[in-house]
């Protein structure tokens, strides 16, 4: 009886056991339950590097766009910034990071309007272009390059194609008068091409030229100031997802340790926080954008 009393006992906590290891392990499969139930907002990001280095400055601001809002956010890597474009034409993505000439494009073609751009180091809405050539060549300025060879990024790049197009223009030195050049999609390759001595300069942001520079690099130009690059959204974007996106970032505050750690492994570009955007803040690209057709115009009329 006292053996049948110990098996009955065993039994009972045997099940109960099992009963709490199986309440246990729900929690995880709810909790996915709920996440696949938010809408998922696919962002674009416009192809300025290669795809690993896009991939670990870029999610990690998924993730805290995924935490702090009522969405569920998603990468979708472009090839080429004109694919990133025609994701956010085609509602492939419902929001980007684009560039400041690819936004332009975006928004005098179909609408898209900008919502937050980033601040550097300092606290400014800017960056720079900057000419850089390996530390070893002779090459001192920009009158130096006439029958050097030259390394664009994208043409619908910023810092990689419009603002050394401007420095070399007004300098004289027209593509033609290059011996050779081209253009290569990720900034960092620019700088690989650039260290092998495949060409003699190239074009690159400036967080790419400070981050390589000790490699071998020297700059030779450093462009005027260039209004940062902005988060951009299609024309018909669900308006409350914007509004989530812009206070979930502007609220975050580089003097703040806390901030600071969640920012610290985000993409260099957007670590110091965030300000809105106006399409207006683009008028001196569109200028320039118009300068340089003006200059293409008569040089080859």
């Amino acid at each position: 009886m006292k053996r049948l009393f110990i098996l009955l006992l065993l039994s009972t906590l045997f099940l109960q056991c099992g009963k709490k290891s199986k309440e246990e392990n729900e929690p995880p499969a709810f909790q996915a339950v709920q996440e696949n139930s938010r809408t998922i907002v696919k962002c674009g990001i416009v192809a300025r590097y290669s795809p690993r280095l896009i991939y670990e400055g870029y999610q990690p601001i998924m993730d805290y766009l995924t935490s702090h809002t009522d969405y569920h956010f998603e990468l979708k890597l472009s090839k080429t910034y004109d694919e990133a474009l025609d994701f956010l034409k085609f509602d492939s993505v419902q929001i980007a990071f684009l560039g400041t000439y690819s936004y332009i494009e975006a928004h005098d073609k179909f609408g898209a309007r900008c919502v937050l751009k980033p601040l550097n180091r300092d606290g400014k809405p800017f960056f720079r272009g900057i000419i850089i050539v390996r530390d070893d060549s002779p090459i001192q300025k920009i009158s130096d390059l006439k029958g050097k060879s030259f390394a664009f990024a994208s043409k619908k790049a910023t810092a990689g194609f419009l603002i050394p197009k401007e420095a070399l223009y007004k300098a004289n030195i027209f593509l033609s008068d290059l011996s050779k050049y081209t253009n290569i999609e990720h900034h960092n390759a620019i700088v690989n091409a650039v260290l092998r001595g495949e060409f003699d300069a190239g074009a690159v942001k400036d967080i790419i030229a400070y981050r390589n520079k000790e490699k071998g690099l020297r700059f030779i130009y450093v462009s005027p100031k260039i209004p940062s690059v902005p988060i951009v959204a299609r024309k018909e974007a669900d308006p409350k997802m914007i509004a989530q996106v812009k206070t979930a970032l502007l609220k975050l505050n580089p003097a703040d340790e806390q901030n600071r750690k969640i920012m610290n492994n985000w993409d260099e570009e957007f670590r110091y926080g965030f300000v809105e955007a106006r399409d207006s803040d683009y008028d001196s690209i569109r200028q320039l954008i118009h300068w340089i057709h003006e200059q293409e115009k008569k040089r080859f009329k």
